[in-house]
């Protein structure tokens, strides 16, 4: 089946952030009191991979990405006289960009073919993507929150990007209660990226249509030993919107269709001065009529040295309300992690962990097929040790997991020393795993790998990092991997005071 070319679409959807990153730059010449910084993240990463097919083919990725951040700190002056910077409780104005340039200068994306060549043009082929780009207010007024732009969010298990803005009024009741709206961020757009793409509708007519999103929430506010947030959320395709592209059948423009619809809570509880700390939180998604996620954890330090830390958490694969995935049967996934710490000294930890995961297939026997098992289990655990002094760190680690689908077992050991008056740091790396797919016979094997690196801050707030890892494996004799990493941050005070 031939598969069109996903063409960028300017529309409305890019242009929220792009504007704010641009507004950022003449802001902050005008400011006359803030604090500017500027962040700026080299990344190069060179490895062969191995193509599938018979021929078994080596790709190279040569990957090379840029992310440069500005931000406009602390930009309303202080109220008194006497104060180098502004009173939290008086409110405040900031902006923060982030944007990323990346290229692939290997043969990796060069050599792909047919719907391949799409999706990963998709998820690699871009070159410039608008990561955060939003003016922020902080406590305005005494009770007033907003963004407005690129910007991020997360209700529980729920989050997203998109264009637009976000208001959230605080009440002496110790309620806050917020609404948002704008335009969702996916991989079409001038200034997209891929992160947010809607699973289920890629290369589809509907996932190069704009789409909006809108919702409200209400949370606690002010209230130290308790969290909750409560929120809502629409993303739709309005057909005044699509009206240029081409359905399915050949006709021109796209019905109003909804495409996500969810509502979700969270809720985090301090108690015991600290040592006793719950969380929980849930979605449910309103289009497919099913609670998708839910999440459990539990922080519990008995002791002085002795803590727990467990987590629950069920998940059912969601696609777009528009993917004809929808129709197929999707079971939820549970897992079960629960870590036991002991620190006998400053200096030294040990913890042990127990990993379970349970898959159903309890719907297929509805559609008349019945499974060989209804509930399958799988799962394991490991155990470890770190000691950690002054310049000097290391960590040893242990692992098994078995039961449905297969069994891996595998162990780790990694060390970092500080140098030069900590100027310098040398890390470096061994691990081994063996593995044994049960479904699939190709997917049986085993892989060691030696690592070594290095952490160098040339000057203030200059890095420089470099890692190279040698492997080998069941189908790799030798298998080398370099990454490097030079980063700059830097903060500017300007302006009268």
């Amino acid at each position: 089946m031939a598969v069109a070319a996903r063409r960028p679409r300017p529309g409305v959807r890019g242009l929220g952030g792009a504007t704010c990153l641009i507004g950022a730059w003449l802001f902050a010449a005008r400011a006359d009191a803030a604090d500017v910084r500027l962040t700026a993240r080299t990344v190069g990463e060179g490895y062969m991979v191995r193509a599938p097919g018979a021929a078994g083919n080596l790709l190279s990725r040569r990957r090379l990405v840029q992310y440069i951040g500005v931000g406009v700190y602390r930009i309303l002056a202080p109220r008194r006289s006497g104060e180098l910077v502004r009173d939290p409780a008086d409110g405040q104005l900031q902006i923060v960009t982030n944007m990323r340039i990346r290229h692939d200068f290997g043969t990796y994306l060069r050599r792909a073919t047919g719907n391949g060549a799409t999706m990963l043009q998709g998820i690699d082929g871009r070159q410039i993507d608008l990561l955060l780009g939003y003016l922020d207010g902080q406590n305005l007024g005494g009770w007033v929150d907003f963004r407005a732009g690129r910007q991020f969010e997360m209700s529980g298990l729920d989050f997203y990007a998109f264009d637009g803005g976000w208001l959230r009024v605080r009440t002496p009741a110790h309620l806050a209660v917020e609404v948002f709206g704008g335009f969702q961020v996916d991989g079409t757009a001038v200034f997209g990226y891929p992160t947010f793409e809607l699973d289920g509708t890629q290369d589809t007519p509907s996932d190069r249509a704009s789409t909006p999103m809108v919702g409200a929430g209400f949370s606690l506010a002010d209230v130290r030993w308790m969290d909750a947030r409560f929120a809502y959320r629409r993303t739709w395709t309005p057909a005044g919107l699509a009206d240029d592209l081409v359905a399915p059948d050949g006709t021109r423009g796209l019905s109003t269709g909804v495409d996500q619809e969810f509502v979700s809570g969270t809720v985090a509880l301090n108690l015991l001065r600290g040592r006793l700390m719950p969380t929980a939180a849930l979605r449910y998604n309103l289009g497919a009529s099913v609670l998708d996620n839910t999440s459990a954890a539990l922080i519990w330090a008995m002791t002085p040295i002795h803590t727990v830390r467990a987590q629950y958490i069920r998940t059912i694969p969601i696609f777009d309300l528009d993917s004809i995935f929808n129709v197929f049967a999707t079971e939820p996934i549970e897992d079960v992690r629960v870590v036991y710490e002991v620190r006998p000294s400053p200096e030294f930890t040990l913890y042990g962990r127990f990993q379970g995961r349970v898959f159903r297939a309890d719907k297929t026997a509805e559609l008349g097929t019945r499974p060989d098992q209804r509930v399958s289990f799988g799962g394991g655990g490991g155990i470890g040790a770190a000691w950690r002094k002054r310049r000097f760190a290391a960590r040893a680690d242990l692992y098994g997991l078995g039961g449905y689908g297969g069994a891996r077992i595998g162990g780790d050991l990694d060390t970092r020393t500080h140098l030069v008056y900590d100027r310098f740091a040398l890390d470096a790396r061994a691990y081994a795993v063996g593995y044994r797919d049960e479904l699939v016979s190709g997917r049986r094997g085993y892989s060691v790998a030696l690592q070594a690196g290095g952490n160098l801050r040339i000057a203030h707030g200059i890095y420089f990092n470099v890692v190279g890892e040698q492997m080998v494996t069941s189908f790799y004799r030798s298998a080398f991997r370099a990454l490097g990493i030079l980063s700059f941050d830097w903060t500017v005070r300007g302006g009268r005071r």
